[in-house]
């Protein structure tokens, strides 16, 4: 891999030589963190949505029917075409 921003090699370089790594082994660091953080994200937002679309499913579940269900034949005619 190349890094063409010198700014951003050099800022590379004094981490590793700080935290007593190479180069290669910050950098693999720094991915690993960051997929562990965005896949935490996206697995949160995923149980959000899913708590949600129960949440919903549970309020109409709630709601109190009123008057007869409608049947095949409120629907279909006598030859199964819609009315």
């Amino acid at each position: 891999m190349q890094i063409r921003k010198p700014e951003v090699a050099e800022r590379l370089r004094e981490l590793a030589r700080l935290e007593g790594k190479s180069i290669t082994d910050l950098v693999e660091e720094m991915v690993r963190e960051r997929d562990e953080r965005l896949t935490a994200a996206r697995e949160a937002d995923i149980e959000r949505k899913l708590t949600a679309a129960m949440e919903t499913v549970r309020r109409f579940q709630a709601l109190p029917i009123i008057g007869p269900l409608p049947t095949d034949d409120d629907l279909y005619d006598e030859d199964g075409l819609p009315k």
